[in-house]
């Protein structure tokens, strides 16, 4: 008799290989006839039943650890769920909230939370399950020290510790070393180093003890990259061959891994497919090439790693009590995972074997492997009889002092009667029993109901940008599990939900927020758009009031009615009373720090505030300004410009063919403009035209493979002028910057730049310096990071034909979006450029 999955008896001695490996293959009676084959399994639920019954026969589990959201090892992590039903998780040491946004306006905390959420997706697609250290992603580092600076190291490494105590991984794999690249990545890469052996070491953070004890990972692999890839024979080298396909879902592993990529939409764009993927790489061929990782740590007395056998684990072992045997079909020699279109073989296999094994996890020695065992098989034992359960909220989100009714619904689509014997709920510290059906009869369903109160004291945890590094970020949990049985076996089955806790009325945004003045605009912000929602069921009536704190209390500007319908969403404008009367009030101005918006509810409650804060600059423009901007992922040139009380108007890239540009003094391309509006590059010759016959065009930064020429894409030399762009970038936002050019007008009209115009920048001074650009360009700037050579490309201005024209590196956004003073003076310098 052959036996299946022969290299998982290697990794496990059968740890429930046994339940599945499987040479189990069916039910005890096997000297009976086969049941009859029952009609397809739809192709959906025949993957999700192979997975169930693949993870039966691996004990195991890998963890992946990354600094950001998009650095872990898809393939890899695909591969070793969806062929070997490893438990995958991943462990990223920040939300990437300090990167660049490809999609949207939100950056910071905002954009943590979208990749969260990406990240989570993506995670689905790999069978992995993310968690987080929650370390504060700053930007671009240049260096591991530098992270650790923001971080503290120990502090980063008791996060980490606690994280490998918690999930017991049995092999570590990354993709960063602890000298390459990113220094977040190289920072991560030295903590993996030390937590490998910390976490197992009793004296290392004692006080976690309490909740976890400590853990020895077996095995902790570095992926080797470039021309290290092909290491020597005698290397400790474990590949992975992202080519190979996955025969129940058709596809590739790799493919499977950039699905998931796709997901981390605000990094992309991605490659749609692995041929995309295989020139953006620049490689050649039909395949990937083999994804290798270098063993660097093992425990002590850890078995020597063997090749032919899963990836990473071969050879390790589990304690002998959690190995099982099984007795084989008799009539056929077969896997259980070959009876995927005759669910009923499979289901009765299992109750055969759960009836032999009543409680084979109970004496267990390692009590949380074997949980987690008992939970894949009760997930195995519930699709192979078609039977779910889904938890459900009768509200969205959950307001304070507020019942909900939690609904739990269970379902048999499968042919044979179960026993509900309890169903429980779990949310805010209480154990609740649901009152439900007894029995449920084949295809009907049974729902139980439990009606709660959201605390008063309940914290609000909107918005989420607010809760990144609190444990709240997606709200509250809620859990349901139903204690069942099927032909006399008991197994479990469970569903969880997470709600927000808002206000009664929420503030959705404000508009401007931070709240910009300039000399130009001294009475700025005495109105200000809102998006406000009622999450009540019944009508509110209240107040919308307006307030600057000062010394001597708040001074309400504005207080309004506000009447709102339930559930209703509204744009609600609110202004000043009366205009600021004289200058000598708009003084006062200058020095105001905040405003604080908050609704009122009819007993003289605050039910919610928004904080504005407000940044004063005395940036001036020239006057009669006309600008024309086209935008790329946010707002910020135009609230920047009309903080600046210019007239401006958004264009188009038709109006960029079309329009009469000769209409507007300044045009600005938004930062990676050209990628954000790829039919730009057509209509390029237009704006260059603009500049010749007199006119200002800016253009804010770009990445070299979206700006370089590249007849492959159709993209000739943008600018009028070559300029070839790199990588470089100075990451440190208090970078010394030299004026190269002191007496140019761009830096003298109609505000005199000083050094103190570049104090306070936040994350970094630019990206994507140019390396290269023609002797008609003047460079304004000198600046660089410690230790490095002075980058001068940071802002470039040529004369072409009657006008002008400018490109910078520098990241003006992020300091404009900031209310950065100083950059509001160099940006009225740029937009002002050319006039007197």
């Amino acid at each position: 008799m052959t036996k299946p999955f022969k290299s998982y008896q290697q990794v496990s001695s059968l740890f429930i290989v046994a339940i599945l490996s499987l040479a189990f293959v069916g039910p005890t009676r096997a000297q009976e006839p086969v049941n009859p084959p029952t009609p397809a399994t739809p192709a959906i639920h025949k993957a999700e039943l192979h997975q169930a019954l693949l993870d039966l026969t691996n004990p195991f589990t890998v963890m992946c650890v990354a600094a950001h959201p998009d650095d872990e090892d898809g393939t890899t992590l695909t591969m070793l769920r969806r062929k070997f039903g490893v438990h995958t998780v991943s462990l990223f040491s920040t939300y990437g909230e300090g990167g660049q946004n490809a999609v949207g306006p939100e950056l910071y905390e905002e954009l943590g939370v979208i990749r969260a959420r990406e990240t989570m997706a993506a995670a689905r697609i790999q069978g992995s399950e993310p968690y987080f250290l929650g370390l504060k992603d700053f930007g671009f580092s240049k260096s591991a020290d530098e992270a650790f600076r923001i971080w503290g190291h120990d502090e980063a490494l008791r996060r980490m510790v606690l994280k490998i105590r918690e999930l017991r991984p049995d092999v570590i794999i990354t993709n960063h070393d602890t000298t390459s690249g990113h220094g977040h990545h190289q920072a991560t890469g030295r903590l993996i180093l030390e937590a490998f052996d910390a976490a197992a070491d009793p004296k290392k953070f004692p006080e976690q003890l309490s909740q976890v004890k400590p853990w020895q990972a077996q095995r902790l692999f570095v992926r080797i990259f470039g021309a290290n890839n092909k290491p020597a024979a005698t290397d400790k080298v474990v590949a992975i061959d992202p080519n190979e396909v996955d025969t129940v879902r058709n596809s590739s592993f790799a493919e499977q891994a950039l699905d998931a990529l796709q997901e981390h939409a605000t990094q992309g764009p991605w490659p749609k497919t692995i041929e995309d993927l295989m020139r953006m790489r620049g490689g050649s061929g039909d395949k990937l090439s083999l994804i290798r990782y270098q063993l660097v740590r093992e425990a002590p007395n850890t078995a020597a790693l063997v090749a032919d056998s899963i990836p990473f684990l071969a050879g390790l072992k589990v304690a002998d009590s959690l190995s099982y045997h099984i007795t084989p079909f008799k009539t056929q020699d077969a896997a259980l995972t070959d009876f995927l279109d005759q669910p009923v073989v499979v289901l009765e296999s299992l109750i055969e074997w759960r009836k032999s094994n009543p409680s084979v996890e109970a004496s267990s020695p390692d009590p949380q492997r074997a949980q987690m065992m008992k939970a894949r098989f009760d997930h195995a034992l519930a699709v192979a009889a078609n039977i779910s359960m889904r938890m459900t909220s009768g509200d969205e989100v959950l307001i304070p002092g507020n019942k909900t009714n939690f609904i739990v619904n269970l379902e048999n689509n499968g042919d044979r009667s179960v026993n509900i014997d309890k169903v429980k709920f779990a949310g805010w510290g209480q154990n609740l029993q649901v009152k439900a059906a007894d029995q449920l009869l084949p295809d009907t369903e049974a729902t139980g109901t439990v009606e709660i109160v959201t605390p008063a004291s309940a914290k609000i945890t909107v918005p989420s940008a607010r809760h990144l590094y609190d444990g709240l970020l997606f709200g509250n949990n809620f859990d349901a599990t139903a204690e069942v049985e099927v032909d006399g076996v008991p197994f479990d089955l469970s569903s969880e939900s997470q709600l927000e806790v808002v206000p009664a009325i929420e503030i959705l945004s404000v508009s401007p927020s931070p709240c910009v003045r300039t000399e130009e605009m001294l009475g700025r912000c005495e109105a200000f758009e809102l998006k406000l929602v009622n999450h009540l069921a019944t009508r509110f009536r209240g107040t919308t009031r307006v307030e600057i704190p000062g010394q001597q209390g708040n001074v309400v500007t504005a207080e309004l009615p506000l009447v709102m319908a339930p559930g209703e969403t509204r744009d609600e404008k609110v202004a000043a009373k009366k205009p600021f009367p004289d200058r000598k009030a708009l003084a006062e101005l200058r020095r105001s720090s905040s405003i604080q918006i908050s609704i009122i509810d009819k007993d003289k409650t605050s039910i919610t505030k928004a904080t504005v804060p407000v940044v004063y600059s005395d940036a001036h423009v020239a006057a009669g300004l006309q600008v024309g901007y086209v935008p790329s992922f946010d707002q910020t040139i135009e609230r920047s410009l009309a903080a600046l009380g210019v007239a401006a108007k958004a264009l188009t890239t038709d109006e960029i063919k079309s329009a009469d540009l000769a209409t507007y003094n300044t045009i600005i391309i938004d930062n990676r403009g050209y990628e954000a509006h790829p039919e730009l590059v057509a209509a390029n010759s237009r704006l260059l035209d603009f500049v010749n016959n007199g006119g200002t065009l800016i253009v804010f930064y770009h990445k070299p493979n979206e700006w370089n020429p590249d007849p492959k894409r159709n993209r000739p030399q943008l600018a009028p002028f070559p300029i070839l762009l790199g990588d470089e970038r100075v990451t440190d936002e208090t970078a010394p910057v030299k004026l190269l050019h002191p007496a140019s007008p761009l830096l003298n009209f109609p505000n005199k730049i000083r050094l103190s115009d570049f104090d306070n920048w936040i994350q970094e001074r630019g990206l994507y310096y140019p390396k290269e650009w023609d002797k008609h360009y003047a460079a304004l700037f000198s600046m660089n990071d410690p230790g490095e050579k002075p980058l001068s490309g940071g802002v470039l201005v040529a004369k072409y034909g009657k006008g002008n024209y400018i490109y910078t590196s520098m990241v003006w956004y992020r300091q404009l979006r900031a209310g950065v003073p100083g950059a509001y003076r160099m940006f009225a310098n740029m937009i002002s450029y050319g006039r007197r």
